[in-house]
């Protein structure tokens, strides 16, 4: 499994699972295994990618970092906030073995802007890096360096995480949702912008079943047992999907246009939002420019709006990055478009694209997840290889060097993972 976080912002950073995940994001994680204990996560979990950072996790075959059994979480990229969580502020260009987390079963990563998180498959969360506004949830803004239980969920047994740039998320077992860190814009959902070092439980979504979660840098989306989706958090340019603009939303509220929908996955990073419906519809809104919306145009979307280009192609997931998007369908196929500056579309060039475009480069590879950072990406195959590519600046790519890649390119340290 993979991750690579995409809350970046005014920063860098954010994170289905088969075998092995990477992501891409400044920063990286990647988790493996050497028994036969794979993480089972109920969404996501194996791709993690940040705008800074990116992890994966999943089966190890051979035993090089000295790993006796279980997982292991593999970290790369942009290290000076901590977000590595190998004790120390250094970038990492290689996939690098996260010690601290030895022994720990791991469902879950997320990359934030400097930060971490992960899930246990005991229900237990840990996080570390950059601790400002809270982030990190242990009740002060201090930095960890390696990965640290955040004890004041004890008694909680959480099912899902993620974080955006400044704040993280939590999804418990009985479907009650918790968030912490920077409150600006309202983003935690709390009725106000006021922040919170530790995790406080969202009063307006309670009798509701909270199934998935999607922080952007200033606002949060989640989908409910029943397929609803509520947003809150900044309007402007759209990005919360109400159709006005102005102010903020401080609680959850019901996206109306997609009230006689099920939506079944989602995504959220920067300014923009997407989600899948049950009958394989992408929608996404918010900030459209370089044409990371999809529909032909860099226009802002101020309510869900269909992405005409991908009706009939069965996408079963769709991933956002700061400047792009991407999209997998039923056959293993990617789709990407949206912001080319770095080559993160993986076409082979550095140009936008306001339409969902295939990635020939993969063609013939059977791709089953993917994560998205500001200005990388992130692909694991049905084999359990990782594929990356874009701005390859503090090694975020994983490759063994700071070099941008514009088409799809295996990470080779991680070839004896899944």
């Amino acid at each position: 499994s993979v991750a690579a976080g995409c809350t970046l912002r005014e920063s860098a950073s954010r994170s289905s699972l088969m075998r092995a995940r990477a992501a891409a994001a400044a920063s990286s994680m990647s988790l493996s295994s050497t028994a036969a204990g794979a993480p089972s996560a109920s969404y996501g979990g194996g791709l993690l990618s940040g705008g800074t950072s990116t992890a994966s996790f999943g089966h190890r075959h051979h035993h090089s970092s000295g790993v006796d059994g279980g997982l292991a979480v593999f970290s790369w990229g942009r290290g000076e906030d901590g977000q590595l969580g190998i004790g120390d502020t250094s970038d990492q260009d290689e996939p690098t073995y996260v010690d601290a987390l030895r022994g720990v079963g791991v469902r879950q990563i997320a990359c934030g802007s400097g930060h971490t998180v992960v899930l246990t498959t005991d229900g237990e969360v840990y996080t570390w890096g950059r601790g400002d506004d809270g982030r990190l949830g242990h009740g002060d803004n201090g930095w960890k360096y390696v990965p640290r239980i955040a004890q004041s969920l004890a008694g909680q047994v959480i099912v899902q995480v993620t974080c955006g740039s400044y704040h993280t998320a939590a999804v418990a077992s009985n479907g009650d949702l918790y968030t912490w860190g920077g409150g600006m814009y309202g983003k935690l959902g709390h009725g106000n912008e006021s922040g919170h070092s530790t995790p406080r439980r969202v009063e307006g979504l309670v009798g509701l079943t909270v199934s998935q979660i999607a922080c952007g840098s200033r606002h949060t989306a989640v989908i409910t047992s029943t397929g609803a989706l509520y947003t809150w958090g900044d309007k402007e340019n759209g990005v919360a999907g109400h159709g006005d603009t102005e102010g903020h939303q401080y609680t959850p509220k019901l996206l109306e246009r997609l009230a006689g929908k099920r939506v079944v996955q989602l995504s959220a990073c920067g300014f923009h939002t997407g989600c899948l419906t049950d009958a394989a519809e992408v929608f996404t809104w918010g900030e459209g420019k370089f044409g990371r919306l999809g529909h032909g145009a860099e226009r802002n979307c101020h309510s869900p709006r269909l992405v005409e280009v991908l009706l009939g192609k069965k996408p079963r997931q769709v991933a956002c990055g700061g400047f792009h998007t991407a999209v997998i369908t039923d056959d293993g196929k990617m789709y990407t478009f949206g912001g080319g500056e770095h080559g993160q579309l993986g076409h082979g060039d550095k140009v936008n694209k306001t339409k969902p475009t295939i990635v020939q480069a993969l063609e013939g590879i059977f791709v089953s997840q993917i994560t998205c950072g500001w200005s990388h990406s992130v692909a694991l195959t049905a084999k359990g290889r990782v594929y990356t590519w874009g701005n390859g600046d503090h090694g975020k790519l994983g490759h063994g060097s700071g070099k941008k890649v514009s088409t799809p390119q295996m990470v080779e340290k991680l070839a004896d993972h899944k």
